[in-house]
């Protein structure tokens, strides 16, 4: 294992320590709550100026902290804070078809609005972004440190009683912000399954 990669997962588990509880201190307010994701990105080559296709398998810690919710008005439905601390793995790019390393490390901060549950579950639409450690070597990034934004959407399934289940897409884009160069972007699309942790 590379330093980057052994310096990736030690800011990691740093991060996960340092979360809040998952339990609200004051009485009457919605409990936070916590989730586990696993998905796939690509990038893809074309899309602005992305030159490079790197695929990824991705884990993901969410701590999920309500604010408030409103059952009337256009704002209707409950609105969150999230914090993510997401790893993704490379398992090809446009250089090797299985490098299979860790290729970046971050820490996003997502609003999402919940929208009023369905018959099927609860529609919701994020947006947000943060940093990112790019541990691989990917052509054009220019920098280890970076940013990225995102943009997505999702439905929370309540298909077993207690027991939801999330499906998500995201818009993902990873630049060095224009603090090196080169400073090629990676526009990608993700995609998770995700599930409630009992802590």
């Amino acid at each position: 294992m590379n330093m980057k990669a052994l310096s990736a997962i030690t800011l990691y588990l740093l991060g996960l320590m340092a979360l809040p509880s998952a339990s609200c201190a004051e009485s009457g307010k919605p409990e936070s709550y916590n989730l586990l994701l696993l998905g796939y990105g690509s990038s893809h080559p074309g899309w602005g100026d992305t030159t490079e296709r790197v695929e990824t398998v991705d884990v993901v810690f969410r701590h999920c902290r309500p604010f408030f919710e409103r059952d009337t008005g256009w704002i209707l439905g409950k609105h969150e804070f999230w914090i993510e601390l997401p790893v993704s793995f490379i398992v090809s790019d446009s250089d090797s078809s299985d490098s299979r390393d860790i290729g970046f490390f971050g820490a996003d901060f997502l609003f999402a609005w919940i929208f009023p549950e369905t018959p099927i579950g609860e529609p919701y639409f994020m947006i947000g972004g943060g940093p990112v450690y790019v541990a691989a070597d990917i052509d054009g990034v220019g920098s280890d440190l970076c940013g990225n934004y995102q943009a997505g959407g999702g439905m929370r399934l309540n298909l077993i009683e207690n027991h939801p289940i999330n499906l998500e897409a995201r818009y993902h884009h990873i630049s060095n912000l224009g603090m090196a160069t080169p400073n090629v972007p990676l526009n990608s699309t993700k995609f998770f399954l995700g599930f409630n942790l009992p802590f």
